[in-house]
């Protein structure tokens, strides 16, 4: 007997209007004052907690919100939640060497990473849900992404295991998070 269960997985999708999006975010990204953004790992980030008002409610429409019902549609996810919310969107400004170390994100349901920016292929990887056991090479498994271009984004489970490796030309990309209330329909606080 074998139960699978249906996770983890990573659904892409390209976003309607990205020549426009990335004509308008690009200036406000590149313009953000530094006591705004964080430098690490040869990245400028934003701060997850904070709101820019350049993230218009257009915008987030088109990078979280239609990829969110597109990705529940496909994959047959089932009803989507009564409330969901966005809790946290930033900006990574990659340059040559920049990178971002593996890592999941605790506080969400759901993730996404829109490619805003892409000089080369994309180097964002997804590792298996047992992606720590210290004996298999079989559990260890991971996926590069780079068939996903510049102009899409990409949606995952929050706990799935992701970095950026390395890159040698410029990258920019949005992160966000969704948080999602699947047992109430109490109101939750839009981004």
């Amino acid at each position: 007997m074998l139960y699978e269960f249906d996770n983890p997985f990573v659904f892409w999708t390209k976003v309607n209007n990205h020549e426009e999006i990335k004509e308008y975010l690009i200036p406000h990204i590149l313009n953000t004052p530094d006591e705004k953004v964080n430098y690490q790992d040869g990245s400028r980030t934003s701060y997850f907690y904070q709101q820019y008002d350049y993230f218009n409610e257009g915008v987030i429409e088109e990078i979280v919100w239609k990829p969110f019902e597109q990705m529940f549609q496909e994959k047959d996810l089932g009803e989507k939640p009564p409330q969901f919310r966005i809790n946290s969107l930033w900006f990574n400004d990659y340059k040559p060497g920049g990178r971002t170390f593996t890592h999941k994100h605790n506080t969400a349901d759901w993730s996404g990473i829109y490619l805003l920016h892409l000089e080369e292929p994309n180097t964002t990887v997804f590792y298996s849900a047992y992606g720590e056991a210290p004996n298999s090479t079989y559990m260890n498994k991971y996926k590069v992404m780079d068939m996903v271009p510049e102009g899409h984004v990409m949606m995952f489970p929050s706990f799935m295991l992701h970095a950026a490796g390395p890159c040698t030309k410029q990258r920019i990309s949005i992160a966000f998070d969704i948080a999602c209330d699947y047992h109430s329909n109490k109101p939750l606080v839009f981004y």
